[in-house]
């Protein structure tokens, strides 16, 4: 078994606007197996790779896209048994990254092979997986979450100003929270209503308006969001909210949100899920750790495997 290996996706935004970043995590990690992976097909056999070697922590450096696609070849390579994971962030939409530390991702890097080499201990958090799966195809997409409606609105506005990352996130969750209180037109746009059924462990939600459905095995959403508050509460699930509530009360439970707190009940409704279901007459679009993606008019979430995510 090899102490550490590292994941490392050339085009993420960092690392494709920095022509050294790989030099810079080599002289991080020297020794580490690095493997930089452009194409589907280089990350499964990285991810072969590692299946083989068996090292003790997997570091992947890339944004939230390259964690979703790096864990789903992991789980492909290893039958569900997922290695201890370091995210290091490096991507246009980074949201993922604070579950691997604060700080530069060479520092984090430097940090943890110091801590392998050393035989220091780890802080380890566990964490459910989500994994996506469209109808029967396959074994489907592993992340840590995913929304349909207004969520995957949110991200197409970000994506359309041509700038991905917290400050223009920011910018756009101010934009809509202003827009809310005076139903405008960027509001409207978010809000539009979806023909969506949604069956929560075999048990139908009641048929109300809804503006959207999000769901995390994680607490934190980004942008200082933590509305997952019951994500991690029982292993082998994950938090469901759908989002009954219009523009304005939409901008009221924002400073909720920020703090942590529950919204208010009549303002959407909340499950504890092993398992998703969602269908609705037509295609729609669906966004799995920030990549957007058409589902046929039927997406199947279930709780995915469980892994260890890391930190010196």
């Amino acid at each position: 078994m090899s102490g550490l290996a590292i994941i490392a996706n050339p085009n993420a935004h960092r690392n494709r606007n920095w022509p050294v970043a790989s030099q810079a995590l080599r002289k991080a990690a020297p020794g580490a197996a690095l493997y930089e992976t452009r194409t589907e097909r280089e990350l499964h056999e990285a991810a072969e790779r590692v299946g083989r070697d068996r090292p003790r922590v997997v570091a992947i450096a890339g944004g939230d896209g390259t964690v979703t696609h790096t864990v789903t070849a992991l789980a492909d390579a290893l039958q569900d048994q997922l290695p201890p994971l370091a995210l290091l962030g490096g991507g246009s939409y980074d949201s993922l990254a604070p579950l691997g530390g604060r700080g530069a991702a060479e520092d984090r890097l430097k940090k943890l092979s110091e801590a392998i080499s050393t035989g220091a201990p780890l802080q380890t958090t566990e964490r459910d997986t989500i994994r996506v799966q469209l109808a029967s195809r396959g074994q489907g997409r592993c992340g840590f979450r995913f929304g349909v409606g207004l969520p995957v609105r949110f991200i197409e506005a970000i994506y359309a100003s041509g700038k991905a990352g917290w400050w223009t996130s920011s910018r756009v969750l101010a934009r809509a929270a202003a827009s809310s209180f005076v139903r405008g037109k960027f509001a409207r746009r978010l809000f539009e209503r979806i023909d969506l059924r949604v069956t929560i462990d075999g048990e139908e939600w009641p048929r109300v308006p809804i503006y959207g459905v999000v769901g995390s095995s994680v607490a934190e959403a980004g942008l200082g969001l933590k509305p997952f508050r019951r994500a991690t509460e029982q292993p082998g699930s994950f938090q469901v909210l759908g989002l009954t509530a219009g523009p304005r009360s939409f901008a009221l439970e924002v400073p909720r949100l920020l703090l942590g707190r529950p919204a208010r009940r009549d303002r959407l409704l909340e499950a504890v899920a092993e398992e998703v279901e969602l269908r609705a007459p037509r295609p729609f679009g669906y966004f799995l750790d920030g990549e957007i993606e058409a589902a046929p008019g039927r997406l199947l979430v279930r709780a995915g495997p469980r892994v260890a995510l890391v930190r010196a």
